[in-house]
């Protein structure tokens, strides 16, 4: 009998301006905050992409609505390419401080953006501030969303349950110290500098290791931001993980919807 594969997720979050878009007041012009989202159109996705293909992976990117819609193309590119074109909301907005209807309005509208450049309806879905409200669970199952990447809860993939009983939505769970964010995003945590590519690798391939050897069932899920990882340098250091990953014979890199459909 063989030994059980240990999938591995690359979960990318697309947002390019979107996510900008979300920190100022609506219609407020601030071209070089936005500018920041504009580096992963313009310089980060196709080199992200290529570093993919070079390796054979598939991935999962997190579009939100307004990017679709702003940038098809390099949508579209992702999904030629093989890769799962998932939801992240419409215009990147907490669903903390939304009502049901709005946060309804923001699911579906971001769900149907996506689904009108690639022609196939999005399954997997991930909030945009990694938040549930007491109305999203009901919301993800009317809209069909089989595949949820948001709760830091376990280690393991696994379906929510209501009342005993299993729900469509399976969870993907992330973790904080597998995302990019807290090394690269403007110097990294308040009160620290900016870390170098080094140091997230260094935690990354512990944490890949541990996972790998110690907890069986586990998965490795990798949160990862365009316009973060986008950078030579740190796709270079990507490109070290990947190696190793790929050094360990039961690691099989999946996309959200593939490892979501294994899940009794």
């Amino acid at each position: 009998m063989s030994d059980p594969i240990f999938p591995v997720v690359f979960g990318i979050d697309f947002d390019a301006e979107a996510i900008w878009f979300g920190k100022v007041k609506e219609g407020e012009k601030r071209p070089v905050l936005f500018s920041h989202g504009a580096f992963a159109v313009r310089e980060g996705l196709r080199p992200l992409l290529d570093l993919f293909d070079e390796h054979a992976i598939k991935a999962t990117f997190f579009i939100p609505g307004v990017t679709a819609e702003r940038h098809p193309d390099a949508v579209g590119e992702i999904a030629r390419r093989g890769h799962e074109a998932a939801s992240h909301g419409y215009r990147h907005r907490s669903i903390t401080l939304l009502s049901r209807e709005e946060e309804r309005d923001e699911l579906v509208k971001g769900i149907e953006a996506v689904e009108r450049v690639t022609r196939v309806r999005p399954p997997t879905w991930r909030s945009p501030s990694w938040e549930f409200s007491e109305h999203t669970l009901d919301l993800l199952v009317e809209a069909g969303v089989m595949a949820s990447a948001n709760f830091h809860d376990r280690l393991r993939p696994y379906r929510h349950v209501r009342d005993g009983l299993p729900l469509p939505v399976v969870e993907l769970p992330v973790q904080w110290h597998l995302a990019d964010a807290p090394y690269f995003l403007y110097g990294g945590l308040p009160g620290r500098v900016l870390a170098t590519p080094s140091a997230a690798l260094e935690v990354w391939r512990d944490e890949f290791v541990g996972l790998y050897e110690d907890r069986p069932g586990s998965f490795f899920h990798l949160t990862l931001h365009v316009q973060l990882i986008g950078h030579p340098g740190r796709l270079r250091m990507l490109e070290r993980l990947i190696r190793l990953i790929m050094d360990h014979p039961r690691a099989r890199f999946m996309r959200c919807d593939e490892l979501a459909a294994s899940v009794p």
